[in-house]
């Protein structure tokens, strides 16, 4: 048994480290939080997660690593570590707003762009409102994030950022700050035509799977060490991996390119 235990952790050791293709058009970034022993003692230690949208359309999992904690600087170190597996060209890097996360991008990947999840910055704004005002704070949020029909430029849909923030800045003063130049980042979507924009927009697919990992680990309390949460997370990536259909992938391919 202890034979095959190693023989899987040798396989997955090598998934790993394997090299990656040069070219991605995008890559989705997020992080997830599982209970493990460390020391004596039991924590909540961070898991990186990578999701890579190959050229011919396909999706990949790129990683799975632990810090104890999510903070640029280690996203950083992961991002480069990419390149040491082979990566040249990231075209779109999706992620949440973690403070700092513009400058780990555009130091490790210069060329990307960026966009920041939308889905997360409008439940952090209806949390912030009193349950009177949602309905039209939510339906201003709609209006101002639109992914169809629209030909409103990534500036464009900013300024009117900076006047939303303005106006309900006035009743909740932490909504002032939401007109920051670096939540630009959140409009990089409407580069793209209508027909990606919501594949792109949020971290929705990264957060799927991260999603999965908590359901089986749930049902095992907290794991012994960082490395059997490795171990156990990454045969569920080789299940996991799916592929669009030739349909989605020209779809995707036309817009992306």
């Amino acid at each position: 048994m202890s034979h095959l235990a190693g023989a899987c952790y040798e396989e997955i050791q090598e998934w790993l480290s394997r090299q990656l293709s040069p070219h991605y058009l995008a890559v989705y970034i997020d992080a997830t939080f599982c209970s493990t022993r460390c020391d004596g003692s039991v924590s909540k230690e961070a898991y990186y997660t990578m999701l890579g949208l190959l050229p011919d359309g396909s999706r990949e999992e790129l990683t799975v690593v632990n810090h104890p904690t999510e903070g640029a600087i280690a996203w950083e170190m992961e991002l480069q570590a990419l390149k040491e597996r082979g990566v040249k060209q990231i075209d779109l890097i999706v992620s949440d707003a973690l403070s700092g996360i513009e400058n780990a991008v555009c130091s490790a990947f210069p060329t990307a762009l960026h966009q920041l999840c939308v889905v997360h910055f409008k439940r952090k704004v209806l949390n912030t409102v009193s349950s009177k005002d949602k309905a039209e704070v939510g339906e201003e949020l709609k209006e101002l994030f639109s992914m169809e029909h629209t030909n409103m430029t990534p500036l464009a849909a900013y300024e009117k950022l900076r006047t939303f923030a303005q106006r309900w800045g006035k009743k909740y003063p932490s909504l002032a700050r939401l007109g920051n130049e670096r939540n630009a980042a959140y409009f990089t979507y409407l580069r793209f035509s209508d027909s990606v924009r919501r594949m792109i927009y949020s971290t929705n697919w990264v957060e799927r799977l991260n999603r999965s990992y908590k359901r089986t680990l749930l049902m095992r309390g907290a794991m012994s060490s960082p490395a059997s949460v490795v171990y156990l997370l990454t045969p569920i990536r080789f299940k996991k991996r799916s592929f669009m259909s030739l349909l989605n992938r020209t779809r995707i391919l036309s817009a992306l390119t």
